[in-house]
């Protein structure tokens, strides 16, 4: 994405569910002091559009007087994960809690020297109304010619989209609602899942495309190129090849799970050494 279209104003925010689980993640672990989260959003942008689909948590510390959080370490690992994706660029920052006061105007003034436009997501992760509100802003000038000026946080609006892996994901999540019993992880028992749904969804479409043929229901031509195209995308590999992928994307796995692991023990390392000065 060409650099200068993270100048255009933003008219759209879409959230990709992962932001939100790690969100929560950060409050449920943040130290017992701190009222609230926060951390940087990383997206990219479209036309207006702000697509957020990674974020981190920024160590902070925040009283009723005043709030300091450590930028040089947002800075530090935004360009860690620019060299990972160069695709992801810093679009703004997230706070648990709906409450917007002065301490998040300073804080979005840090992040305004990382972005043009950057978005303040809030969530409410004490679910007061028992939903988890979200709201995002922007900020926009106030004030008059050649008298005080200053910004004001405006909302805009925002969708919630996930990409395939993550309906995956939140289908899984959605089953355990009102399940008091312990969630099942085993890896064979949810790729048996996985599978028999995924036969299940092409048994529907053979169905389907027989029912066609047979002249029971017309033809729909939309449909029918779609198919075409999923079938397309099918690509034709032998069993070697395929164990070699799976083996390779295994690995990379492997990887993501202790990196994750090292990012949270220096979260954890750095929260202690903030109360130790």
């Amino acid at each position: 994405m060409a650099a200068e279209n993270r100048t255009l104003p933003v008219n759209k925010v879409v959230i990709h569910p992962v932001v939100l689980f790690n969100v929560v993640d950060n409050y449920e672990r943040r130290d017992d002091n701190n009222k609230r989260v926060i951390g940087t959003l990383l997206g990219r942008y479209d036309k207006g559009t702000v697509i957020i689909s990674e974020s981190f948590a920024v160590p902070h510390q925040e009283t009723d007087e005043e709030v300091s959080m450590d930028m040089e370490y947002a800075s530090r690992i935004g360009e860690l994960q620019k060299k990972v994706n160069t695709n992801l660029y810093t679009v703004g920052w997230y706070s648990s809690g709906i409450i917007i006061n002065e301490h998040s105007s300073l804080i979005h003034a840090f992040y305004k020297c990382q972005c043009p436009t950057p978005v303040h997501l809030t969530i409410d992760t004490q679910l007061k109304d028992q939903k988890m509100k979200i709201n995002t802003h922007i900020t926009l000038p106030i004030g008059v010619k050649r008298g005080a000026e200053g910004s004001i946080f405006t909302p805009v609006p925002y969708t919630v989209l996930g990409s395939e892996a993550e309906q995956v994901s939140l289908k899984f999540f959605h089953g355990l609602k009102g399940n008091k019993k312990s969630p099942n992880f085993n890896d064979r028992e949810q790729l048996v899942s996985s599978c028999n749904d995924m036969l299940s969804q092409i048994n529907l479409v053979l169905g389907h495309v027989k029912r066609v043929l047979s002249g029971a229901v017309p033809a729909d031509k939309e449909l029918g190129r779609q198919l075409m195209e999923v079938v397309q995308s099918v690509p034709n590999l032998d069993r070697d090849t395929t164990t070699n992928m799976l083996n390779s994307h295994m690995q990379d796995l492997l990887a993501v799970e202790y990196l994750t692991y090292l990012t949270r023990q220096q979260l954890a390392i750095s929260a202690r050494i903030n109360q130790i000065l």
